[in-house]
């Protein structure tokens, strides 16, 4: 290589070096068994929302058993890097937006799509369960019943992901109990939907009775899928065998009625359904009835409750706090300690806990701690906790 050339070549090649490499840009496409992802994120979170997408659909499916290896093409899944993003394309399509994800449907799977964005708000964990749930129904049966898509989405949207495990979690979502039981009840307003009417609701008269009929429809999908009652059950298996993919709303909601409620009694199914609905127990619920074991000294039962208490509320101190009662009371101070932690992490007084805490690691035989806690009690919690930490303190032998 001549003298001239190098002079010339290599000063360029450092350069070339030293240019700063520009940040791949999206979108960023992945595609796994049963869908297509396209993220404006990065292409991690493409592969991270397709393993995600994939645990949903299984668990959806779990009660479908639809056949997912016949979908004609993959299920597409577009998210937004921010929200305004998000809401420039939406408005785009259908000159409008919505709050979290939203399904589009045309009728060419080619063409279907699920939207959404990245953020932090708890209602986009519930909307991407929700959306991608009718979005999954829809691939298979494109006009199925109102009360079926609805009332199973809703059903869904407690589900959680388990990146670790790889697999979707259901869990019970009561949400909508309270309200429900309200509606059920004869000496308020609203009243419920008829069987018949809601059976056969569209999209428009179900926007009319909208309070009404989202309680309602999760309440029947529960009913159906939790009776104790085969025959209950047997209707929602015949409800999706009933169900024709090409056909329009009208006639999917008459095949149903046919084949599926013709034969059973609808007042018997009406009583069955409030009865079930009165056995369900809500956090409220399940706290009350807690409150009541403890006070009357069944901790067995207060512990059960409170445990399912907290699996349906995990971020509320209350269940936990009792817990760490329930344990003090056990003897299991280790135990009753951590709950404490929890409680207080969920926002408990921390004069009480730090009181509560003291009195454990008291009868633990740990009593440096003992004083530090009833010590922090006294200062924060005025006279409410000076005269029962003042005596155990003073008990307490330097």
């Amino acid at each position: 290589m001549s003298k001239t050339i190098r002079n010339t070549l290599f000063p360029l090649v450092i350069a070339l070096l030293a240019l700063p490499v520009a940040a791949q840009e999206g979108p960023f496409e992945f595609q796994s068994d049963h869908y297509r992802i396209v993220s404006e994120v990065s292409t991690s979170h493409a592969e991270e929302t397709a393993d995600k997408m994939e645990a949903l659909i299984a668990l959806y499916n779990h009660h479908f058993r639809l056949p997912l290896d016949e979908l004609r093409s993959p299920l597409r899944v577009r998210v937004f890097a921010s929200k305004v993003q998000f809401e420039d394309y939406l408005h785009r399509l259908i000159g409008t937006t919505r709050n979290g994800f939203v399904y589009l449907h045309y009728g060419d799977p080619g063409k279907n799509e699920l939207i959404g964005y990245v953020g932090d708000e708890d209602s986009l964990e519930a909307s991407i369960i929700h959306q991608g749930f009718i979005q999954y129904l829809r691939a298979f049966v494109s006009n199925p019943p109102l009360w079926l898509r609805e009332g199973f989405a809703v059903y869904f949207e407690r589900m959680t992901y388990d990146a670790e495990n790889d697999h979707a979690i259901y869990t019970e979502n009561l949400d909508w109990l309270d309200e429900l039981r309200s509606i059920l009840d004869e000496d308020q307003d609203p009243q419920p939907i008829p069987l018949g009417a809601i059976l056969a609701m569209d999209t428009e008269a179900a926007r009319a009775n909208i309070d009404v009929f989202y309680p309602q429809a999760w309440g029947m999908v529960s009913y159906f899928l939790g009776s104790s009652d085969r025959a209950v059950n047997r209707l929602m298996w015949d409800t999706i065998s009933a169900l024709e993919p090409g056909a329009d709303l009208g006639d999917n909601i008459r095949r149903v009625r046919e084949q599926s409620f013709r034969w059973y009694d609808t007042e018997l199914l009406v009583e069955g359904f409030i009865a079930h609905v009165e056995s369900m127990r809500s956090y409220r619920d399940l706290v009350e009835d807690g409150m009541r074991a403890y006070n009357t000294g069944d901790l067995g039962s207060a512990e059960r409750h409170f445990v399912a208490a907290s699996d349906i509320d995990n971020s509320a101190y209350l269940p936990y706090y009792y817990l760490g009662l329930i344990n003090f009371d056990n003897a299991n101070f280790e135990l009753a300690e951590y709950y404490y932690q929890v409680a207080l992490t969920n926002g408990a007084d921390e004069a009480l806990v730090s009181y509560a805490l003291g009195v454990n690691a008291y009868a633990d035989g740990r009593y440096a701690t003992a004083r530090e806690q009833l010590e922090r009690a006294i200062e924060l919690g005025g006279e409410s906790y000076q005269a029962q930490a003042r005596d155990l303190i003073g008990r307490i032998r330097d």
